[in-house]
């Protein structure tokens, strides 16, 4: 791997992991909820997924989904549906729905990646783009897997700090109530298309 390779694999990593997705969404709905603090185990719990999900794919899972549709499809109704528990619980957190728990948990933040098609299709994606058969795959994976985790943490952090100061500034229950109902639709609906368009 050459670094004008790894530097085009690394403008990838940029672009889909710092753009709005349901990782990034998330972490900000958490943020300008209950604060950054409060939405850390949930990020350790993305990168644990994240890391999970590059090594399998790296190791030669992402190849199974794309030669099998029924399996493909599956994982994408999967991960709708837990798209839309997440969307469920953002709005439940900011409407004080009662009995809503107020915190992600790790074991949430595992599974977003995970049952995310978009992070499959980014992860074979962005392997494939990065893959030379000419180095040992105990050399490429990590490379792989640390620039996708680095990143990843990174703009889930910013993210959702970014959210933290939206509840620093506006003060206005309503307001914050619209912006949080707001980040959902558009986590849903993004995830929707990237799904199913």
């Amino acid at each position: 791997m050459n670094m004008e390779t790894y530097a085009a694999f690394v403008l990838f990593v940029i672009v889909m992991t710092g753009t709005p997705g349901a990782g990034n969404l998330s972490m900000m709905t958490i943020g300008q909820t209950t604060g950054f603090k409060s939405a850390l185990p949930f990020l350790a719990g993305t990168t644990v997924g994240a890391v999970t999900l590059d090594t399998l794919v790296a190791l030669g899972l992402g190849g199974l989904f794309m030669a099998s549709p029924e399996l493909a499809w599956t994982m994408k109704v999967i991960g709708m549906a837990y798209i839309l528990y997440l969307g469920w619980k953002l709005l439940s957190m900011q409407l004080s729905i009662a009995g809503a728990n107020k915190r992600f948990t790790f074991v949430e933040g595992v599974f977003l990646h995970p049952t995310n098609p978009k992070s499959w299709a980014m992860a074979v994606v962005g392997f494939s783009q990065m893959a030379d058969p000419a180095v040992p795959l105990v050399v490429q994976v990590p490379v792989f897997v640390f620039t996708f985790m680095f990143f990843q943490v990174s703009f889930h952090s910013l993210w959702g700090l970014a959210g933290a100061a939206i509840m620093r500034t506006l003060k206005s229950g309503p307001v914050l109530t619209c912006v949080n109902c707001t980040l959902v639709v558009v986590m849903v609906g993004a995830t929707a298309y990237a799904i199913f368009i």
